[in-house]
């Protein structure tokens, strides 16, 4: 992952929009991030970090907190980043959560955090914060903590790992190489330990308690046993408690037999003095009773008497009841003469509403009628208007076609026109080609005409060379040769003549194939400027230009003529096709209106219909009504109902009194008759009954009670001691069991938890926990990448080693950190480093850490790493080290920045990003580019 351009707005110390170009700073070597303290230069990172994840760099900012406090209040704060992964390109925006002006109005309003990613392909864009983070985790392979720690090595970090302990390295580790689950699992075996633990105690406890809640007797002779076990602080052997319990149950189930037995004689006696006591009490009742019986009949015998004298009274006033009866039915039945001639009252009433209202609807029937006969008037002349729409709508129709086809063959003529501009440009290039090659063709025959002449030439003067006087020449014969032909310099050898004879002719063909070639076009052409000549006066026969160019231009002003018409005409036709709507519009209206006319002629007979129906049919209710009226004794029917009510008064009156009269006599006489009966059964009962002394039967009942409460108050003792020891000794059985099996599943789970938990017992074994056993592999792996670079940076003399053994037993262990010097064979703790030694270490561990990070996720590739600060406690030679191991970072086309304000770097690095703090408050930037 390289990124190409950044772009910051209003985000950390930059208030206003800035653009970083990193694409500008190439694709592999250092650069340097140099500036004013406080500037923003680790800020450039924090902004690519947030782009990315939606955070910052470091732990300390919220992304809340990210909003320039330098920027205006309307410039927006966002960061923009697209990057380069994997041969694309991606873009990113992210904006964080802050205040804002309102749109519209005054006062400031929340801009919610937003993000959106956008792919290289035809993919949708992701959107919404959290979303785009879940996308690009997903893109790059690595989450916001694993990017920070392979992409930015800050000071202050791989300071802490370098020096860190075991505790504090592995929290580190779980970060980054997400070994979480096996602390999970660390803790889930503590607490499964720890839970079985407490069951074993809680179950524990609960077996003592039983054994302090056993009962026995003092007297018994096993009471010292129970006391000695109710007194054990510890679980005593199951198998003892648990039979002397068996023991203590047989004891009480056999005395409570033994109890049973007397109880049942003693309940015995007390049932006989009970039915004694029984007798005499029912004796005793019994006379009490008789004399209130005879009490009764002196008292009630004259009230009997009165009371019927009283009845009879009463019953001579039936006659008057039943004639108040009769009357009374009478007047209810003729009260429904009244609800009829109310029902008759109502229905005049109505009908001379709707007589009125149907008087009413005479008027606006008329008005109703005249408006509608005014539209179907209005109409009928529209459509009389428009009987030759149809025809208007041909005729234009017939009009736009011939503009059409005149329209579309003018197009032919203009595309003819295009072609024979092609074809002019491609006859132009063919002669220019032709010309370039019959130029070639002169130069090459030219030479070749020298060298065939320079060949000969040097032929002769070979063949000079072995002339001798008085010889003949082999040529012409001669024996004298006074001017022989000297070897001319430059001349071409036989093999090189041969080749540059044929490649001029190769030149030659190309170039009488050019010639062809171009004549060729330029016939084609004429035939072009012919047809396109005749096509003009074809279209147009006035047109009598002989120039192509000056016909086309008549084409195009007709052209233009053309295309006017044809929007005029389909206005034209707009509207004529709108008068056609129209038309069949009011056609469809026209029948519905002189429908709506007829139904409205119909609806108004129907009223007047309706009309003499109803005046009929209230004539009638008023006559019907004045008959019932006549027959009434009352005007309303409330009067009529009132004298019904006082009637039936009086009726009620003479009833009440006649009942109370029967019942007062009837309960008298039973009463007396009652008492008679009682008295006779009462002195049966007493008769040959003998006088018994109450108070001895009472004293002797009462001493059997009192034995029998106190043998019922010993079982339920002995009861109660029974059940409580037999549920303890189930109880103590149960536990037992339960005790048993989770002391040994709390054994094992306790061995496993204290294995991964580093607290193996014994003082030879390194406490290690799960989670750390595990990190110390990518501890090992880390360690092994850093010492590539260790070594280099220290000249061979350190390297770095895991401490495998520790003076301290009780500390967690297996992630401290030694080194070993090479100079003098020893080994000792990284603490003992001096500063510059201490950096080059934690720079080495840091850009392990960074390696591991990467191979672990997949052999992920970052193009991109930045380094802060640090370098200032280098001398010269430490600086020059470390900057070669930086070096060696940059192989493989990777970036490496280097954030610092040290001089030495400055001179060192040519490519640098320098941020300068403005005085108005702010930051900006500039790239340096050598």
């Amino acid at each position: 992952m390289r990124p190409i351009k950044l772009t910051i707005s209003a985000f950390g110390p930059y208030a206003k929009e800035t653009e970083i170009i990193l694409d500008e700073l190439g694709e592999r070597g250092l650069y340097l991030i140099t500036g004013d303290t406080g500037a923003g230069k680790t800020t450039i990172f924090d902004a690519i970090a947030f782009a990315l994840y939606g955070e910052a760099s470091g732990n300390e900012r919220e992304p809340g907190m990210l909003r320039s406090k330098y920027a205006d209040p309307k410039t927006p704060t966002f960061v923009e980043l697209e990057f380069f992964y994997q041969g694309q390109n991606y873009h990113i925006r992210r904006n964080p959560e802050y205040m804002r002006p309102k749109d519209r109005g005054e006062g400031m309003t929340l801009q919610r955090a937003d993000a959106v990613l956008e792919f290289p392909d035809d993919r949708l864009p992701v959107t919404k914060a959290k979303e785009v983070t879940k996308a690009v985790t997903a893109l790059i392979g690595l989450d916001r903590g694993q990017f920070t720690q392979i992409a930015m090595l800050a000071q202050g970090d791989f300071m802490k790992l370098l020096f860190s302990k075991t505790e504090e390295r592995s929290k580190i580790f779980r970060e980054i190489f997400h070994t979480r689950p096996y602390l999970a699992f660390q803790e889930k075996m503590k607490n499964a330990s720890g839970r079985l633990q407490e069951q074993y105690e809680d179950v524990s406890k609960s077996i003592l308690q039983y054994m302090k809640d056993i009962s026995c007797d003092e007297d018994d002779v096993l009471a010292a046993d129970v006391k000695k076990i109710r007194e054990s602080k510890a679980v005593v052997h199951a198998d003892k408690v648990l039979e002397l319990l068996e023991t203590l149950t047989n004891q009480d189930a056999d005395s409570v037999k033994e109890k049973k037995k007397n109880l049942t004689k003693i309940e015995k006696d007390l049932e006989e003095l009970n039915q004694r006591i029984g007798k005499a009490e029912a004796v005793i009742r019994a006379k009490k009773e008789l004399e209130k019986a005879e009490q009764t009949i002196a008292e009630k015998t004259p009230t009997l008497e009165e009371l019927e004298m009283a009845l009879k009274k009463e019953q001579e006033k039936v006659p008057e009841r039943e004639q108040l009866t009769e009357e009374i039915g009478k007047r209810q039945e003729n009260l429904a003469e009244y609800d009829e001639l109310k029902k008759l009252q109502k229905q005049m009433k109505e009908l001379e509403k709707q007589i009125e209202i149907l008087k009413g609807r005479e008027s606006r029937y008329q008005e109703k009628k005249a408006q509608m006969q005014a539209q179907l008037e209005q109409k009928r002349n529209l459509l009389e208007q428009l009987k030759d729409a149809e025809i208007k709508v041909l005729k234009v129709t017939a009009e736009q076609k011939e503009v059409s086809v005149r329209k579309e063959t003018t197009e032919d003529i203009l595309i003819q026109y295009k072609r024979y501009q092609r074809q002019k440009k491609s006859v132009e290039e063919a002669q220019k080609a032709y010309l370039v090659m019959q130029e070639e063709c002169t130069e090459r025959k030219t030479q070749l005409a020298w060298m065939e002449r320079a060949f000969l030439d040097e032929q002769a003067g070979i063949l000079a060379k072995v002339l001798k006087t008085g010889e003949p020449c082999p040529v012409c014969g001669s024996v004298h040769h006074p001017c022989p032909a000297q070897m001319m310099e430059g001349a071409p050898e036989k093999e090189e003549l041969e080749k540059y004879r044929k490649e001029t002719a190769d030149v030659e063909k190309k170039t009488n194939d050019a010639s062809f070639k171009a004549n060729e076009k330029l016939v084609q052409l004429k035939a072009l400027e012919e047809e396109i000549q005749k096509s003009v006066k074809s279209f147009d026969s006035s047109i009598q230009e002989e120039e192509i160019e000056k016909s086309l231009a008549l084409i195009g002003q007709q052209m233009d003529a053309l295309e006017k018409s044809e929007k005029e005409l389909q206005k034209k036709l707009e509207v004529a096709k709108e008068a056609v709507a129209e038309k069949q519009k009011l056609e469809a209206e026209i029948p519905e209106l002189e429908q709506m006319q007829k139904k409205l002629q119909e609806e108004e007979q129907e009223r007047k219909d309706q009309l003499l129906v109803s005046e009929r049919d209230k004539a009638n209710a008023e006559e019907q009504a004045v008959k019932v009226r006549g027959k009434l004794e009352f005007p309303e029917k409330a009067e009529a109902e009132q004298k019904i009510k006082e009637l039936d008064k009086q009726k009620k009156e003479i009833d009440k009194n006649l009942n109370a009269a029967q019942k007062a006599f009837q309960d008298c006489s039973q009463s007396v008759e009652a008492a008679k009966t009682k008295k006779k059964t009462l002195e049966k009962q007493i008769a040959g009954n003998k006088e018994t002394d109450m108070e001895e039967l009472g004293q002797a009942r009462q001493e059997v009670s009192g034995a029998k409460k106190e043998l019922q108050k010993q079982m339920e003792e002995i009861r109660i001691r029974y059940e409580n020891n037999l549920k303890i000794r189930n109880a103590i059985d149960k536990q037992s069991a339960k005790l048993l099996e989770l002391e040994r599943n709390w054994t094992q789970v306790r061995e496993i938890s204290d294995t991964v938990n580093g607290k193996i017992k014994g003082g030879s074994k390194e406490k290690i926990k799960f989670e750390t056993y595990i990190q110390t592999n990518y501890f090992d792996r880390i360690i092994a990448r850093a010492n590539t670079r260790f070594m280099v940076m220290s000249g061979g003399q350190y390297e770095l080693k895991r401490q495998t053994d520790t003076d301290d037993r009780k500390s967690q262990s297996g992630l401290e950190l030694n080194v070993i010097d090479h100079y003098n064979g020893s080994e000792r703790s990284v603490k003992t480093l001096s500063g510059g030694e201490s950096f080059k270490a934690s720079l080495s561990l840091a850009l392990g850490l960074s390696d591991e990070i990467q191979a672990s996720a997949g052999g992920i590739q970052l193009d991109t790493m930045f380094v802060d600060e640090g370098f200032g406690s280098l001398d010269e030679e430490s600086l020059e080290q470390a900057m070669k191991a930086l070096n060696g970072l940059t192989e493989g086309n990777r970036l490496v920045g280097i954030i610092s304000h040290v001089q030495e770097l400055k001179a060192r690095i040519e490519k640098q990003i320098v941020v300068t703090k403005e005085k108005a408050g702010g930051s900006r930037v500039e790239l340096k580019i050598d």
